[in-house]
């Protein structure tokens, strides 16, 4: 389990030390810093669902196209999600915009429970969400916990070197 959680923090190392090369290309992520990061939620996935490496190998590209679907719904907000209103008016689109999106997620997310449950069992079904939820929460926790504290080391609590010396 520990191996999971280095890996998870692992991945967010890098994507806090690579802010240039995700600016060049235009993404959130470098297609290598995003495949370790999928790497660490299915090894997670695996071990907390109790996944047959037959499942396994079933949901990795199905997982993959939730994970883009996702990211397609969030990234076609009108509004950021720390939008500011001056007005009611716009305090009245900023909701309306959230609401869509979360609308949305619903949606994606009941389309996919089913396509999960073909390969799922209907405990692993229903715990999929919950999973995906927890590591959210860890990699925003391990964000929140870096931005306080901006030497930390992942491999060495003790390390004096900075974050992006430690993990390159």
């Amino acid at each position: 389990m520990k191996q999971i959680y280095f890996l998870i923090w692992a991945a967010v190392c890098l994507v806090a030390a690579a802010p240039d090369a995700n600016a060049e290309k235009g993404k959130w992520l470098p297609e290598e810093q995003a495949a370790l990061i999928f790497n660490a939620k299915m090894k997670m996935m695996q071990e907390e669902l109790k996944l047959t490496d037959e499942q396994t190998n079933q949901l990795i590209p199905l997982y993959r196209d939730y994970l883009r679907d996702l990211n397609k719904v969030f990234h076609s907000r009108k509004y950021g999600h720390r939008a500011k209103a001056s007005t009611s008016d716009e305090a009245a689109k900023i909701i309306i915009d959230r609401l869509d999106v979360n609308e949305r997620v619903i949606k994606l997310q009941k389309d996919y429970i089913v396509k999960f449950s073909k390969i799922l069992n209907p405990d692993q079904t229903m715990r999929i969400f919950q999973v995906e939820r927890q590591i959210q929460r860890k990699i925003r926790d391990e964000k929140k916990r870096r931005m306080r504290t901006p030497r930390a080391c992942i491999i060495n609590d003790n390390c004096c070197r900075t974050l992006i010396e430690c993990c390159a």
